[in-house]
């Protein structure tokens, strides 16, 4: 299977090292803006440069086409990978808003391509394994998960700081763990948030919180943070018959903390194969048609409508009740 990459950042060449780890496939070109490291990147992993879909394809018989660009960028590719008939795995969230996904959907439907979302939490370990004792009923009947995700804040240049390209941090850093919730307990029917941002001369900080009412009743608290020192996530689901935690930094006891300047940060794994490479054997496979997507499409789509009512909601500084299905 031969595969392009869009994007040549740290997720980029995240991707890229998973992609050159994976038996039967050819990486055929990478695609990015800033000339210099495109064609570092490219050396780097023995593989053409391009400037363009238009050009990837002309040169190329590529068959999937890998998004690893910044989230407002991804409606226009998406579209036009698939109008080119070219299968397409996009990182998340799928888009910036659910209008734009709903009309990226509809054009892979319409050109019969398979459009995959790169929602990795649910090829991590601790999270699978967490989400099948709860449906196995370790914990009993579901009541109260407590969630959290925190990263350094973004630098003032970077993109995350636009809402207008990122959805800022219930889009970007919020997706991952809206998305294990629904997968694990079902739609949310329910969305209350709050935002808290601070400038001051230790730098820019902003803190979110999320309560989900799920359709199962169980209730869901998710702490976002744009203002650690490092990487940090945690989880505690309880139900009436016991509970199960998690927090990465049991995996670390040992660490000096100083606020870094690195706003991406991917957690590490000291597995053989890391999440995004599990992630990225599973598409091949769908792609294939010897798996059945763990991720859909119609899955990106749903998160983004409850992380678009979180925004809402911390907004209006009101709940905001969703219809059935989670829409």
């Amino acid at each position: 299977m031969k595969i392009a990459v869009i994007g040549s950042g740290k997720l980029g060449q995240r991707h890229l090292d998973a992609w050159s780890k994976i038996e039967g496939i050819e990486i055929v070109g990478v695609i990015a803006r800033n000339q210099d490291r495109l064609n570092e990147v490219a050396s780097k992993y023995g593989t053409k440069a391009f400037s363009s879909i238009e050009e990837l394809v002309a040169n190329t018989d590529v068959d999937v086409i890998d998004i690893c660009t910044p989230t407002h960028t991804h409606a226009a590719l998406v579209v036009e990978a698939a109008n080119h008939k070219k299968h397409v795995i996009c990182e998340k969230p799928l888009a910036l808003n659910s209008v734009e996904a709903e009309d990226i959907i509809k054009v892979c439907e319409e050109n019969k391509v398979q459009l995959h979302v790169g929602h990795t939490l649910r090829f991590f370990p601790e999270y699978v394994e967490a989400k099948n004792q709860v449906k196995n009923g370790a914990i009993g009947n579901p009541g109260v998960i407590r969630m959290s995700r925190g990263v350094p804040h973004p630098t003032a240049d970077s993109w995350y700081t636009d809402e207008s390209k990122s959805g800022g941090l219930f889009m970007d850093l919020g997706v991952h763990d809206l998305d294990w919730l629904l997968w694990t307990f079902g739609d949310a029917e329910r969305v209350m948030a709050k935002r808290v941002k601070r400038s001051g001369e230790d730098g820019n900080l902003e803190y979110g919180f999320i309560n989900l009412k799920l359709a199962d009743g169980t209730i869901a608290h998710v702490e976002l943070s744009w203002a650690e020192t490092k990487f940090k996530a945690s989880f505690e689901l309880t139900g009436d018959k016991g509970m199960i935690t998690y927090n990465y930094d049991d995996s670390n006891p040992l660490a000096v903390q100083f606020r870094s300047e690195e706003h991406v940060q991917i957690p590490r794994n000291i597995l053989e194969k890391d999440p995004y490479q599990r992630q990225l054997e599973h598409f091949v496979k769908c792609l294939s048609g010897e798996e059945q997507p763990i991720i859909t499409a119609a899955d990106a789509l749903k998160v983004i409508k409850v992380a678009e009512a979180a925004i809402q909601s911390a907004q209006e500084g009101q709940p905001v009740t969703l219809g059935k299905g989670g829409n």
